[in-house]
């Protein structure tokens, strides 16, 4: 059964409606699941991306446990609908005690973390600001919750 989720992403949140949006969905979360949001600063200044990417793996790897199943966020990843994302996470919920989504920086996620992974998910097949990305999670985590209870929500 469902202990916790776990948000990962390189920070701070510097957009100030990602800020709000983000406290917004996660106090109408809170009676269904604790959520853990973790924006680790990643303070590195160079132009080779790779460079780059590698720090960022390096410093959220420190937050990811064994005992996760780690969700890596890609949009090359798996695509769900609201309700097969419901049904999704209704299923890991039964089976999963901690479950753990890790969202890139600006230059994506590193092939490392990908692997480590257990799925990678999509949010759209457009690529989002990792901001942005981090919005569109935390609704969607709402949504599911709320089509899994049987709250009015979601309309078809």
């Amino acid at each position: 059964m469902l202990k916790k989720i776990k948000i990962l992403m390189p920070g701070p949140v510097k957009f100030k409606f990602v800020k709000k949006g983000l406290e917004y969905y996660l106090k109408k979360i809170e009676p269904f699941v604790s959520v853990d949001t973790i924006f680790p600063k990643v303070k590195i200044k160079v132009s080779d991306a790779s460079i780059k990417v590698k720090k960022e793996e390096e410093i959220i790897k420190k937050y990811i446990s064994d005992k996760d199943y780690l969700i890596v966020l890609d949009e090359r990843g798996k695509a769900f609908k609201s309700l097969e994302l419901a049904e999704k996470l209704k299923i890991l919920i039964q089976n999963q005690f901690y479950i753990t989504f890790v969202i890139g920086g600006s230059e994506g996620v590193s092939e490392n973390l990908k692997k480590a992974a257990r799925e990678i998910w999509s949010l759209s097949s457009l690529t989002l600001n990792h901001e942005i990305a981090l919005l569109v999670l935390i609704e969607a985590l709402y949504r599911s919750f709320t089509i899994i209870k049987g709250i009015p929500y979601h309309r078809e």
